[in-house]
């Protein structure tokens, strides 16, 4: 399982279950994960599972990678490297990790410098005489020269390093932010002002069992949808280790079977597809016959339907 986590900015510490295909990232409340910070377009990107990872595709915002580059259309992730979003960062990490334990963004190539040449006038040491069998030993100046030299390579080196590490910032060590719920009246009382806010209530029950939260109600996919978009931002500003349990059902649109034949009258009755007779009382599949009139045939039970013919 894996998790968008937000790593820079106003919603610093937020964290996305990435449980699906697809993430909308923005400003809107239509958003999978919304942020708020300055510069965040409404739309401002979507990111996308892929077969090798991740895949980061530009909207109505600038995306950069994690070495600062602009990036016009689309940017391929894997896990652990951030990117930034304008001046917000974001990465994409194993869930089971620990937020201090994210690795941190690799910094940029760049040529190697070379190391600098020795000056044609500084003197070289050599051997006296053809067969000499004792290398000679250096002169105190030859010693202090190549001392020199090494100090001066370090300095280099040392100065470039900085220079590299000033151009473009590593990405901060993540911080979890997220309000914390520790008890299951909280989760319980959270979930319900959240199933309010969404007209959700009504329809949808909550209870709590052991150490979990339970939702159930049969509703329409309408609703389904924006239970599982109440859900995600649930995990994005609350930080638990309660479970909660999603066993809502979809309503049915049509019945379970098929009418062929209506008959009206006192013994008023319909004959099903598969050879079932059913009169008004009679129940079938959680569904009760209750009326036929000269237009309708009316259901009742786990949903009311009602159909023309």
């Amino acid at each position: 399982m894996f998790e968008l986590r937000v790593l820079t900015g106003l919603h610093r510490g937020a964290a996305l279950p990435l449980s699906g295909a697809s993430w909308r990232i923005g400003s809107s409340d239509e958003s999978d994960m919304v942020l708020y910070d300055p510069g965040i377009s409404a739309k401002h990107c979507l990111l996308e599972r892929q077969d090798s990872g991740w895949t980061l595709y530009a909207d109505e915002g600038p995306l950069s990678d994690s070495e600062g580059h602009q990036i016009e259309h689309q940017l391929a992730l894997q896990a652990g490297t951030p990117f930034a979003l304008g001046h917000l960062w974001l990465c994409v990490v194993d869930a089971a990790l620990p937020w201090q334990e994210e690795t941190p963004s690799e910094l940029p190539d760049e040529d190697v410098l070379p190391p600098p040449e020795t000056s044609h006038h500084d003197p070289v040491p050599t051997l006296s005489g053809p067969k000499a069998t004792k290398k000679a030993a250096l002169p105190w100046w030859a010693k202090c020269s190549y001392l020199l030299l090494g100090v001066l390579l370090f300095l280099m080196v040392g100065s470039w390093m900085l220079q590299e590490s000033a151009a473009m910032p590593s990405a901060p060590p993540p911080q979890d932010t997220r309000m914390p719920i520790s008890t299951l009246p909280q989760l319980n009382s959270m979930l319900q002002t959240m199933l309010r806010e969404r007209d959700l209530l009504s329809e949808i029950d909550t209870h709590q069992e052991n150490n979990h939260v339970v939702l159930s109600g049969n509703i329409r996919p309408a609703m389904q949808k924006r239970l599982e978009r109440m859900l995600m931002q649930f995990h994005q500003r609350y930080n638990t280790t309660l479970q909660i349990e999603d066993h809502t059902t979809v309503k049915l649109e049509k019945l379970p079977f098929r009418i062929i034949q209506v008959t009206r009258g006192p013994q008023a009755n319909i004959v099903t597809s598969d050879g079932r007779r059913i009169f008004v009382g009679d129940e079938v599949n959680n569904l009760r016959l209750v009326s036929i009139d000269d237009h309708l045939i009316e259901f009742r039970g786990r949903q009311q339907i009602k159909v023309n013919w």
